[in-house]
């Protein structure tokens, strides 16, 4: 026997700790063997690819949106033309939901990805989710319980310390006792520019967005009460939109989730350039950076001038 060859006695056994690996692994959820093994930079680059076909769709949706103007029978043939596109080849509405599913899809994988990151973001700041919810809960109590007695008849703040001391950075002003359990404040001097307050927001314009894409749905799609209004018809685009943004709780709506849009898809698409490397020169970031900002700028203004129009009669 050659003696470099282990008897049988020798020979390694399997260890105890094996199978308990491979039951931690098999005891893993869904998401944590999908989306938790992905990287990073994979999860960014999902984020980019969904967020330019997201924007994309939302360019071109303003396009067919403006030709509300061109009258009744010009928007109900554009809206007619999304569902026979493709026909006769085609069954009727076809196109229509490949693009819908395919909008679906890039929204789905825009939000879990987005999730991922967010997770991965608290954990790495020593946060969680519970304890971040708590953190909200607990301010905005006590934002209601202080804002009875915020001020007084003259305007000056009671049962408050009005005493500020001269910090030693840029001049600012601090409260000179610290409440901890009211809100914290930003000191005077070091308020947040815009840019800084949307990148900070897109998660929460993120939900805006989702939640305005789901009444439009109800609204404009569907029909389903009481999102859409009473006199809503299928096959008339031009009479619902014209009926729908006539309430001015609805326009208003509108035309906030539009502000919301503007600055998802202004940080958003800067983000994703910078996230596939296409901002390698400082010139190619401010050529980027002005793209970004047009875009945002030409859909919201788009979209937000059709319930303008609507309310001031010059639509009807």
């Amino acid at each position: 026997m050659n003696p470099a060859t282990p008897s049988s006695r020798e020979r390694p056994t399997p260890s105890a700790a094996e199978p308990a690996e491979d039951d931690a692994a098999d005891s893993r959820t869904v998401w944590q063997r999908t989306v938790g093994a992905a990287s990073n930079p994979d999860l960014k680059l999902a984020m980019a690819a969904s967020g330019a076909a997201l924007s994309l769709f939302t360019v071109g949706h303003m396009a067919g949106n403006i030709q509300v103007y061109l009258g009744r029978e010009r928007f109900n043939g554009y809206a007619r033309m999304l569902r026979t596109a493709g026909a006769p080849v085609l069954p009727r509405n076809t196109v229509l939901w490949v693009a819908r599913v395919g909008l679906l899809a890039s929204a789905g994988v825009h939000v879990v990805a987005g999730t991922e990151l967010t997770v991965r973001s608290m954990r790495a700041e020593g946060r969680t989710i519970s304890g971040t919810l708590r953190q909200v809960t607990r301010g905005l109590a006590a934002l209601a319980e202080r804002a009875p007695s915020l001020r007084g008849p003259g305007g000056a703040a009671q049962g408050r310390s009005a005493e500020y001391w001269k910090a030693p950075f840029d001049g600012a002003f601090l409260p000179g006792t610290l409440d901890a359990r009211g809100p914290r404040r930003r000191p005077r001097g070091r308020r947040r520019t815009l840019p800084q307050v949307v990148a900070r927001s897109m998660r929460s314009t993120g939900a805006v967005l989702g939640l305005f894409v789901t009444y439009h749905v109800l609204d404009l799609t569907t029909g389903t009460r009481p999102a859409a209004t009473r006199s809503f018809e299928h096959g008339d685009a031009y009479g619902n939109l014209v009926a729908s943004l006539s309430r001015p709780v609805t326009a208003a709506f509108y035309a906030a989730s539009m502000a919301a849009l503007a600055g998802h898809m202004v940080h958003g698409l800067r983000t994703a350039a910078l996230d596939t490397g296409l901002t390698g020169t400082a010139q190619r970031v401010h050529r980027v950076d002005a793209a970004a900002k047009a875009v945002g700028a030409v859909v919201a203004l788009g979209n937000v001038s059709i319930p303008v129009a609507v309310q001031i009669k010059v639509v009807r």
